[in-house]
């Protein structure tokens, strides 16, 4: 019982370092360079996969999702570039429906950071999303999702995606309302809703692929794109907060509807075996 709790205890120890790491610690620090940013987001997946590789030696690229074959890394380029130039589309086109203009920062950071602002912070800026966006794939991905998987094994594949796409959805949340680096603003409901049915997407990928290569250039990608960029008011021309970012693209009644969409299309997808056997069953219990 007690090496139980140790092993679970350090495990939960070193996540929640790699948590605090992933998330800006610069800021509550004072360290002012964009570039603590990814340094920090990458110390944190250095952290996971040492710490992963000492607990699991066999299985630890299994259960972070990262067994990638070469084809596996070949989509995984394709699919980040289509859907970086996908990403632009929506969130442009959804931000012009609510009243914004959007600007990605690497074409406009001078109109809107300043004439001496360096081209080196706004780098950083992207580069900041390279790990990060690894690091929630790993562990709110893989982890967590295939974990449950092996712990529960009663559990179906469908409750399980719908399951952590719930806690996806209400960390954003959480995150939101109480991080001493955000505003403290609450996200509406219908992105709440909307970040569920991303989740969803995100975890019927993992649990199809065994692997965190889709889901991992889709998270990349769009996150490449929206946070990336300046948001204007065309009125008032004033920047909105992060969170109410969030209540712009993933507010949007449109967003709602493709997220749900894709969501639908994934799990269709997940299920498909179980489709096939039963319409294989249904042909062999036939009378002849």
């Amino acid at each position: 019982m007690n090496q139980q709790i140790n092993k679970y205890g350090l495990l939960i120890l070193i996540f929640s370092i790699c948590g605090f790491l992933n998330y800006h610690p610069q800021l509550l620090l004072g360290l002012n360079s964009p570039h603590w940013g990814w340094m920090f987001s990458l110390s944190s997946t250095i952290l996971i996969l040492c710490f992963m590789r000492i607990r699991d030696q066999d299985k630890w690229k299994q259960k972070l999702g990262i067994n990638f074959r070469n084809i596996d890394t070949l989509m995984f380029l394709i699919a980040t570039i289509i859907l970086l130039v996908f990403s632009y589309f929506i969130v442009d086109y959804v931000a012009m429906l609510d009243g914004y203009i959007f600007k990605p920062k690497l074409f406009h950071y001078k109109t809107y950071a300043g004439l001496d602002y360096p081209l080196h912070f706004v780098l950083a800026n992207y580069l900041y999303y390279i790990p990060e966006t690894f690091n929630e794939e790993m562990l709110i991905g893989a982890f967590l999702l295939l974990g449950i998987e092996r712990k529960f094994k009663k559990l179906d594949r469908n409750f399980i995606a719908v399951l952590v796409a719930l806690i996806f959805s209400l960390m954003h949340q959480g995150l939101y309302k109480w991080s001493p680096v955000q505003s403290g603003e609450l996200l509406t409901f219908t992105t709440i809703l909307t970040l569920f049915f991303v989740g969803i997407l995100r975890n019927s990928l993992i649990l199809k692929t065994r692997n965190i290569a889709f889901s991992w250039a889709l998270h990349l990608s769009f996150n490449m794109i929206f946070f990336s960029g300046f948001f204007v008011n065309i009125e008032s021309q004033k920047f909105p907060s992060e969170p109410e970012v969030f209540n712009i693209i993933f507010g949007n009644t449109t967003m709602l509807i493709l997220t749900g969409l894709l969501a639908l299309i994934s799990m269709t997808w997940m299920n498909i075996d179980r489709f096939k056997m039963k319409k294989t069953k249904g042909y062999n219990n036939m009378p002849y």
